[in-house]
């Protein structure tokens, strides 16, 4: 049901849609592109121009949330040009409050200036000076805001949201949900690696997706060594009705004075984190809370996040420092081989 109520606004065209395409007969479609500078990638039983919709649908989500889009709601909100705030923003909104919460504040999407602070915002060059930092840290936290009335606050102005680290999941939730109100019965939607995985493939299993490992040039960073490490397992886990995402550091870093250090950001230091975990990955009910969780985990360390997974009953798998991949009970279950 919750599921279901974020995406209600697509019903009227649904059911006009569906009218429309009444007496087809639907086929295996598969689809591939380039969107947000990474690779997507669908495959699904339904009509034919389904997909086009769907991708339409994601025009709308980078219109609210992207934090890349100078005329996206997310950057004029953090220009407090206005506060009004819409049907996707809302629901990433509130979806983050939720992970800040069961994350102890690990998670948290007001992290924008720290992100710039340290060079992984657009056209920003790092730094590390501490007293800046704590500045900067005045002004980060997602209890600090509330939306009453679909009106965003701000108990500060310098207050800003990057919502990176979850709204590529929300994105592949709402494309998925955007083709299953076509009519598409069966779903594998992918963006850079997050996934939405519905009904069966087309051979009337589950899917079954490769949980990715950490990219080869950061490998070497880490280690030290010409020599990718040879981790013990590389998983394939078989989804339905579910959905996945993998954060890792591998994907956004730098390399100064021969330390290699990466995008992910500590709410509570104001610094990027330096955990055992090299990369981190969730199984949950929509992709944007396995999106955040992931990105959770990462900041969070090993034995606090499977306590955390433990405690949300939900499954993880990591990649650690040590080349070891560690599973929870609920990953096991869902664990076809592993390579």
């Amino acid at each position: 049901m919750r599921n279901k109520k974020f995406f209600s606004i697509f019903t009227l065209f649904t059911f006009i849609y569906m009218l429309t395409g009444c007496g087809k007969e639907f086929s295996w479609h598969k689809e591939q592109g380039m969107i947000w500078n990474t690779v997507w990638h669908v495959t699904y039983k339904g009509p034919a121009d389904a997909i086009s919709v769907a991708m339409d649908s994601l025009q709308a989500v980078e219109s609210s949330v992207s934090a890349f889009d100078d005329n996206s709601l997310v950057s004029i909100i953090n220009r407090n040009e206005k506060g009004y705030v819409d049907f996707h923003f809302k629901n990433v909104y509130e979806m983050s409050r939720k992970i800040n919460r069961v994350s102890n504040g690990f998670f948290d999407p007001t992290l924008s200036p720290l992100i710039k602070a340290w060079g992984f915002g657009k056209g920003h060059t790092p730094t590390s000076d501490t007293a800046r930092i704590e500045a900067i840290l005045k002004f980060v936290g997602i209890e600090k805001t509330r939306i009453e009335n679909d009106t965003l606050y701000k108990s500060a102005a310098e207050i800003n949201f990057n919502f990176s680290a979850i709204a590529k999941g929300y994105g592949v939730d709402v494309a998925a949900m955007t083709l299953a109100n076509l009519g598409c019965s069966d779903i594998m939607f992918e963006i850079g690696g997050e996934v939405v995985c519905r009904g069966r493939n087309p051979e009337g299993e589950k899917w079954r997706i490769l949980i990715e490992t950490p990219d080869e040039d950061y490998l070497k960073e880490v280690f030290k060594t010409e020599q990718k490490p040879a981790f013990s397992d590389r998983l394939i886990v078989e989804l339905s009705d579910e959905a996945l995402a993998t954060s890792g550091n591998y994907r956004n870093y730098h390399s100064e004075s021969g330390h290699a250090y990466g995008h992910t950001i500590s709410p509570l230091s104001g610094r990027p984190v330096n955990t055992d975990i090299l990369s981190a990955s969730v199984i949950a009910p929509t992709c944007m809370e396995a999106d955040a969780l992931a990105t959770a985990c990462m900041v969070m360390g090993s034995t606090e996040a499977m306590e955390m997974l433990h405690k949300e009953g939900l499954a993880g798998a990591f990649i650690l420092t040590s080349g070891e991949v560690l599973v929870n009970d609920r990953m096991k279950e869902h664990i076809a081989y592993v390579r």
